[in-house]
């Protein structure tokens, strides 16, 4: 069955990452839901589906529903809830885009007063727990990065990802899925399939580990800052005379210079080089991108300027387009 309108439909049961084109959910006879098949990174909108995928996916599903005892995705909340109940979610008759679905709900937590640094980092990637999960074949690990959680907890690649938390896992979607549910600190359990037997782990969360790029996500443009400063990358000559490396972010800013700018003590002419303390091997064009998914609206900088031979440090806080 095929949704092409979500106004009426259970935001508590169909839960999922609002910030994308489609997602695929299973489920049995009474609407509990085995899993979900779907979800995107910053790079590209499909990079991370195939139909080989989606078949793994189904397959594996599938073999759930055949068994007596059947693992469904727990609901986060019991009670149905609509986009329709909720203040500006009526939306006049018109049609909502998933991500609209997604900014009304962030408008409601924010009037609640329950808005957090922690609402922005929704779905993280498996990655962030140091897992990639192959593609054609989504709850199959193709790599584990060394030293990190995965790497710890004792998964391989080759193995297959059963459960993260209390949910069973059939897709890269559902891990995402288990992954939001998890403390920003703490601890989660893992289990896996190596050669027919199911093994148990723990990830173990440091500090900031849901932290991945927004930017590309349409419900968080409210967020996403914009750089105010823009200019010329330094030539060679001129680095070799101020010590810099050929890769070493540094430009000039240019004659025009933004009121956001102005305000915060940037001038025209000024060389810009960076975040203080930091030495960023980037070009103008990938200083502002790296601002754009590294921090948000309200965000304060420290920049490092040289002015007339003079070093100096500017503060700037980050604001919207």
């Amino acid at each position: 069955m095929r949704l092409t309108r979500i106004d009426n439909t259970d935001l508590n049961l169909f839960e999922f990452d609002y910030d994308l084109t489609l997602m695929y959910f299973f489920l049995d006879a009474d609407g509990k839901v085995y899993g979900r098949y779907g979800g995107r990174d910053g790079k590209d909108a499909d990079n991370r589906q195939s139909l080989a995928g989606l078949r793994a996916t189904m397959l594996s599903v599938l073999e759930m529903h055949g068994r007596e005892a059947k693992a469904f995705a727990p609901r986060s909340v019991a009670e149905a809830r609509t986009i329709r109940e909720i203040p500006g979610g009526a939306g006049g008759g018109r049609c909502l885009h998933c991500h609209q679905v997604k900014e009304i709900l962030n408008r409601k937590i924010v009037s609640d007063g329950e808005w957090s640094r922690d609402s922005v980092w929704r779905f993280p990637l498996p990655e962030n727990v140091g897992v990639r999960l192959s593609v054609d074949r989504s709850h199959t690990v193709e790599k584990v990065l060394p030293d990190s959680p995965a790497d710890s907890a004792g998964l391989k690649v080759g193995d297959r990802i059963v459960r993260v938390g209390a949910v069973p896992v059939h897709s890269f979607a559902d891990v995402q899925f288990a992954l939001d549910k998890a403390p920003a600190k703490g601890k989660i359990d893992v289990a896996w399939s190596r050669d027919g037997t199911i093994s148990t782990g723990t990830l173990t969360l440091g500090e900031n580990w849901k932290k991945v790029d927004v930017s590309w996500r349409a419900s968080m443009r409210r967020l996403i800052p914009t750089m105010p400063l823009y200019g010329d990358d330094l030539k060679a000559d001129e680095r070799k005379v101020l010590g810099l490396t050929e890769g070493q972010l540094a430009f000039r800013q240019s004659k025009t210079v933004s009121a956001t700018a102005r305000e915060a003590g940037f001038q025209a002419g000024d060389l810009v080089l960076g975040l203080e303390g930091q030495k960023q091997e980037l070009d103008m064009i990938g200083f502002l991108r790296f601002v754009e998914r590294e921090y948000l609206v309200g965000d304060t900088l420290k920049i490092a300027v040289l002015r007339d031979g003079k070093a100096m440090t500017i503060t700037l806080v980050l604001k919207g387009g």
